[in-house]
């Protein structure tokens, strides 16, 4: 269980447990002397952030407040107390302080007495009408018990004339994509947890795909020791429509798991997810056979999940269809257009299977110029010597350029102007990828300007060495505004402080471009109309309001 985890992580560091038969010059400021016939209880509350958007529940949202009183329920065996005592911090950590309904009564002629802790809340307040509490002790029973070490009841024996200090975990729901950390009464005890998401598919003998629905377990793998962390969960399943008839769904059911806690290499296998298809009498019905589907993970697997924009992907099943799935094993949609499986926003290669790599360049096989010969995926998956790519966009064939990687003018043979300034390939970045409207797998942007929905003047970033879309691997070297006056239309390029053009390519269309109109920026149809030197334009148009537009540059910062 993950009791033993926790337990694994307490015991790797220091752990200070103070118990005292009578009261010394050691003890912690607050506390009071108790008589011989009486103990004195003062608990530290281990404060331990919890992380799991699945699970809310009863656990109170994490904040930034102060713990200042701790509600205290427990009974002995002379009556039980239920008390709210001020919260003391010292330099060892957080404690209780002392009360008089926490010097426990040792019954006559005993010198011990059992005392079970039923309940303990923490306040930032004192607690009263409408006042939540900021951290609560789980209980053995509920769903959060396996996420601390010793959840409620807590039972132990006080001996008379002595003062014990009991270390209680207590729980917080941090939901922010932050580092969690959990302050205790003695060290840090920190407890990060990540989410697995997964989605179904079942698909009948003639081939049609429906929605699943099914059971999770996920294991522990520890050694032989198999640790159940979860078992029989479901996801969360409907229709459209209220009356049942529309689409049938099942939302990716989410759930937290560890990272690998007993020191496994991160390539070790320490996580088993068992999926099951279960039934759906309105959807698929009943399937004839059973299905299963088991996964292990090491942690390097789960890591695969997780996105560089904070988002995570969800394992995708598929229940008695193709092991790979190829073009036209999922619906055509408009979040897939091309039935592949890939999300457009994640597709590589649009229109084609992105894991069909026949020569191993990384890029998919409809998208590379030379499917079956080994080579750079700036160069459109083409050997360099072929001759025929630009990989830098600077308007120089890879075979003539000096520079291939490195965006130049013509004059310096495609290489950057000495003087020590970078220069870089930079596009304006619109809402079209161009690898979208050409098949080949280079980075850049269109805009499909729509007044509609764009307005009568819009303002757009130019980023310079962007590679694959992704911004945060470019520069920002200055913005585009583009403005409608009728049939007029206005470019206005205003460039950050020590930013220079070289070139500067721009193609316009009444529809989207296609092949060297996006690609070859040599070619766009507005060159022989501007040059670097100049920043604002004024063109008129003969066509509807929609227009295409890329802007291209070598840009030196």
């Amino acid at each position: 269980m993950m009791k033993k985890i926790t337990k694994y992580l307490l015991t790797s560091l220091t752990l200070m447990l103070f118990v005292f038969t009578s009261c010394t010059q050691d003890e912690a400021v607050g506390t009071e002397k108790g008589d011989e016939k009486m103990a004195v209880i003062e608990l530290g509350p281990i404060l331990n952030d919890f992380l799991n958007r699945q699970a809310e529940g009863d656990i109170p949202a994490c904040s930034d407040e102060v713990p200042a009183y701790a509600q205290i329920m427990l009974t002995h065996e002379m009556g039980d107390v239920d008390v709210v005592v001020p919260i003391l911090v010292d330099e060892s950590g957080l404690f209780t302080d002392y009360d008089e309904e926490l010097a426990i009564p040792i019954p006559d002629g005993e010198t011990t007495t059992e005392v079970s802790l039923t309940d303990f809340m923490v306040y930032a307040e004192e607690p009263g009408e409408g006042v939540m509490p900021i951290w609560v002790a789980p209980k053995e029973g509920s769903d959060y018990e396996n996420f601390v070490n010793d959840p409620l009841p807590i039972v132990f024996d006080l001996r008379a004339g002595s003062k014990k200090y009991v270390p209680v975990e207590v729980l917080c729901f941090d939901d922010r994509e932050v580092n969690l950390y959990g302050y205790q009464f003695f060290d840090l005890v920190p407890v990060q947890l990540y989410e697995f998401c997964v989605f179904a598919n079942y698909c009948t003998d003639e081939g049609r795909h429906y929605t699943a629905n099914y059971d999770l377990d996920i294991d522990y793998l520890l050694g032989e020791e198999v640790i159940n962390l979860y078992s029989g969960e479901s996801p969360v399943t409907g229709n459209t429509e209220d009356d049942d008839s529309g689409d049938w769904y099942a939302d990716p059911l989410c759930l937290a798991i560890p990272a690998p806690m007993y020191d496994e290499a991160d390539s070790d296998i320490y996580l088993r997810v068992t999926v099951s298809l279960t039934a759906w009498d309105d959807n698929y019905g009943d399937p004839a056979e059973e299905y299963s589907e088991v996964i292990e993970l090491s942690w390097n697997d789960v890591q695969e999940y997780f996105n560089d924009d904070d988002t995570i992907d969800f394992e995708h099943i598929f229940f008695n269809c193709d092991d790979d799935p190829v073009i036209g094993d999922c619906p055509i949609t408009e979040e897939d257009t091309d039935g592949d499986c890939v999300p457009d926003v994640e597709d590589e290669c649009p229109g084609y299977d992105d894991r069909e790599d026949m020569d191993d360049d990384g890029v998919p096989d409809g998208c590379d110029n030379c499917p079956e010969d080994f080579g750079d995926p700036l160069d459109g998956g083409c050997p360099i010597d072929d001759c025929i790519g630009d990989a830098d966009s600077d308007g120089l064939n890879d075979c003539i350029d000096q520079c291939p990687y490195q965006a130049g003018p013509e004059s310096n043979d495609g290489c950057p102007l000495p003087g020590g300034d970078t220069c870089e390939t930079a596009y304006m970045e619109g809402d079209t990828a161009l690898n979208t409207l050409a098949n080949s797998n280079r980075w850049g942007w269109a805009e499909h300007f729509q007044t509609d929905d764009d307005g009568a003047s819009k303002t757009f970033d130019i980023w310079a060495g962007a590679g694959q879309n992704d911004t945060s691997k470019g520069e920002h070297v200055g913005t585009a505004e583009i403005s409608i006056d009728e049939d007029d239309i206005t470019l206005e390029i205003t460039l950050d402080p020590g930013v220079s053009l070289n070139e500067l390519h721009i193609n316009l269309s009444e529809i989207a471009p296609s092949g060297n109109n996006v690609f070859a920026p040599g070619q766009y149809n507005l060159n022989n109309m501007i040059d670097a030197g100049t920043l604002t334009y004024t063109w008129e148009r003969d066509y509807s309001d929609d227009f295409y537009i890329i802007i291209h540059a070598v840009a030196c910062y």
